[in-house]
């Protein structure tokens, strides 16, 4: 057995291990079985139809893709491609799974498997880009609105399109606007209409399977509406696509039971329709095939092997998710839940789309290289770690939404981050790296100069605007200590980037204005570390007396402007709570200093004894706590050996890029908990996929 099919299918045991003990803690098993009672015959055939039309469906979808890369193939043989990708999905790692056993249907057809590698990297891209756009929608309608002050004049909302656009000038003034006006010069009519054709298709495929979800929902529970019905079921169907487990199972009941219990629906109900989907999935696809395939005595006919007509997408999305994810990781929301408040970041669809094209290009090639040896290593053990530690607290103190949804589902969305950075520079090496650094550094610029902006006309006597920014300024982060660690990340990049940094001065001036103005004192300590070592490493120190001198110019200019509203640097009660969780946390880890109290032990204990949700402000502490010295080790060891790494190769800008990264958030993570922060992944993913140069030569910056 491979070492993927073992992750897989560790990833769907665990899950599902974990969904019924969830669910049998609070509800008998024969509940589930009594659920069964409740589908009438007629409620069955409907999903069977509505499945059955998905499928066909997605074989149009597959039929007319391999059209555009010049191929032939006929209705049957596409629907019985697709049949057989998917059956050979559930029985070995999903993406894998599909490819070889669509590749050895499609070679019959005369189809070579490397275009049948490029073909279902063509079909998943339109199936994920709908999906996520569904399930935003669903997430959106079932949990509540996002954190947007509408009430006040649209302000926080005008706010967020300033931003967005402030951002968007910037990237491309300074990172990638030639590369745009290029890819326009190429798009032709025919290829939108056949972009357009493949997402139309798409959202109806994903139409047929949530009405089946509503129809066999309704059925179980006839008093819950349709619309939250069909919410929940966008959210179930973009968990069970994700290509981390084996055919879907395990994150499709997981996810099932947490959505459907949020519109009503029992966790035992839940868990059955989940159930019931995935086993009539299998037994259309399972019959679909039998019946195009035996008794088929016709001979395969071959597809002529010609130059494919279409562009190739995946280029171009291999370069824009990434330079979107950086320009989006600044913007940060949350979605309130029954328990707190679920942290999303707008750049989170993009890196599920990145992470996604990563693991296609992998196909084939074994486990991806870095330039630290057993980095794929460390990865799966800390991966081991998170997944442990929610065992663990699923077993104490039973199934939290927020060790869930933060912690466990968070933990993967970092390692999206980290994928999505590593394929741009997969594609397109120091050039991507170099795009990516750019357009990081230029959104970090532009939002601490948006805000500081706002704050000076403010000053300046427009109170009008004063619903724009809050003092001091935090940017899209919803907390200065995250904007001025995003910020730090941003410092980091520029410095190691050399000429190919326009304005280089100007822009880590108004980084660095904009950490003196967010006055988180972690921030502000971190920022000596991070020159320091910048200097160490070759940087010139002309450029950064410059900046420095641009930073103070700025923030002087704001003081002389006067007091503006709301002007608050220090806040005793927040720095006593900070204290307080980091010596609980240490208790905490005293009372299971080896294992640690499980993932979300904190948080947990801090509902039951003040109903508010609060987390260890102390990165290592946190680990320590809920990991253990067990878990702390794991994440030390691959810390201590990236640092070491990136130190001897600090004289080039991939190695000081992470050197200074690490160095910031070493800092700033003793008083903050900031290892679940985006920016830091998508930055070390892509520094750590770039090859180390042969020699390593001191070079001038």
């Amino acid at each position: 057995m491979s070492k993927r099919k073992v992750v897989s299918l560790t990833v769907s045991v665990v899950l599902l291990a974990a969904v019924l003990i969830s669910v049998f803690a609070v509800s008998e098993p024969a509940a589930v079985f009594a659920g069964l009672s409740k589908l009438a015959p007629s409620s069955i055939a409907a999903v069977v139809l509505l499945l059955t039309a998905g499928l066909l469906l997605s074989a149009l979808r597959l039929k007319l893709i391999t059209g555009d890369l010049g191929y032939s193939l006929s209705m049957r043989d596409a629907t019985v491609t697709l049949s057989v990708g998917q059956l050979a999905g559930n029985l070995f790692f999903q993406l894998a799974g599909q490819l070889i056993g669509r590749g050895a249907v499609l070679a019959r057809r005369g189809i070579p498997p490397a275009a049948s590698v490029v073909i279902s990297g063509y079909e998943r891209i339109f199936a994920l880009f709908v999906s996520l756009i569904l399930a935003a929608c669903g997430a959106t309608y079932l949990f509540g609105k996002l954190s947007f002050d509408l009430q006040t004049g649209g302000a926080a909302l005008i706010r967020l399109g300033l931003g967005l656009a402030a951002v968007a000038a910037a990237g491309a003034a300074i990172a990638w606007g030639h590369y745009a006006a290029n890819l326009l010069r190429h798009m032709t009519l025919s290829l939108a209409l056949r972009l357009l054709r493949s997402s139309v298709i798409s959202l109806t495929i994903q139409l047929t399977t949530l009405a089946a979800y509503v129809v066999a929902g309704h059925a179980l529970a006839p008093h819950i509406d349709y619309g939250s019905l069909a919410a929940a079921a966008t959210v179930i169907m973009f968990a069970a696509s994700l290509p981390i487990s084996l055919g879907g199972w395990g994150l499709r009941e997981m996810s099932a039971v947490v959505a459907l219990q949020a519109v009503g629906l029992p966790s035992a109900s839940a868990l059955l329709l989940a159930l019931l989907i995935g086993v009539l999935s299998i037994a259309v696809v399972g019959a679909t095939a039998m019946l195009l395939t035996i008794g088929d005595s016709r001979n395969a006919t071959r597809s002529a092997a010609v130059t494919p007509v279409a562009p190739d997408y995946t280029v171009l999305l291999d370069w824009m998710v990434p330079i979107g994810a950086a320009s989006a990781v600044f913007f940060q929301i949350y979605l309130p839940t029954g328990h707190g408040e679920l942290n999303v970041n707008l750049a989170d669809p993009l890196v599920l789309v990145g992470a996604a094209l990563f693991l296609l290009r992998q196909i084939g090639k074994g486990l991806p290289a870095w330039r630290l040896p057993h980095l794929n290593l460390y990865v799966a053990a800390g991966s081991a770690v998170i997944a442990c530690s929610f065992v663990h607290g699923l077993a104490v103190f039973g199934w939290t939404e927020w060790a869930f949804a933060n912690r466990l589902i968070g933990w993967m969305m970092l390692l999206c981050y980290g994928a999505t950075g590593a394929l741009i520079v997969q594609r397109a090496g120091e050039d991507g790296f170099e795009v990516l650094l750019l357009s990081f550094t230029a959104a970090g610029a532009a939002i601490a100069a948006f805000d500081i902006g706002m704050t000076g006309l403010i000053k300046a006597g427009l109170s009008s605007l004063s619903a724009m920014v809050e003092y001091p300024i935090s940017g899209f982060s919803q907390n200065r200590n995250a904007f001025t660690f995003v910020l730090l990340m941003a410092l980091a990049a520029a410095l190691a980037l050399q000429s190919a940094l326009r304005w280089r001065t100007a822009l880590m001036a108004i980084i660095l204005a904009g950490i003196l103005i967010a006055g988180s004192r972690a921030g502000l300590l971190a920022v000596p570390a991070v020159v320091g070592l910048a200097l160490v490493s070759g940087v010139r120190l002309r450029p950064i007396l410059a900046a420095f001198a641009g930073a103070a110019a700025i923030v002087l200019g704001l003081w002389a402007l006067g007091s503006g509203p709301r002007e608050e640097l220090v806040d005793n009660f927040s720095d006593s709570q900070h204290l307080l969780t980091v010596q609980q946390g240490i208790a905490m880890f005293l009372a299971h200093p080896l294992f640690g109290a499980g993932l979300g032990a904190y948080m947990v204990s801090q509902l039951e004894t003040t109903g508010v949700p609060l987390i260890i402000h102390s990165s290592g502490v946190w680990l320590l706590a809920e990991t253990g010295l067990a878990g702390f080790a794991v994440f030390a060891l691959a810390g201590w050996r990236i640092i070491a790494a990136a130190y001897r190769s600090r004289f080039e800008t991939a190695g000081l890029v992470v050197l200074l990264a690490l160095s910031g958030f070493a800092v700033m993570a003793q008083a903050h908990d900031l290892l679940y922060q985006r920016a830091l992944w998508l930055l070390l993913g892509a520094a750590l996929a770039l090859s180390e140069p042969a020699g390593v030569v001191e070079k001038s910056r």
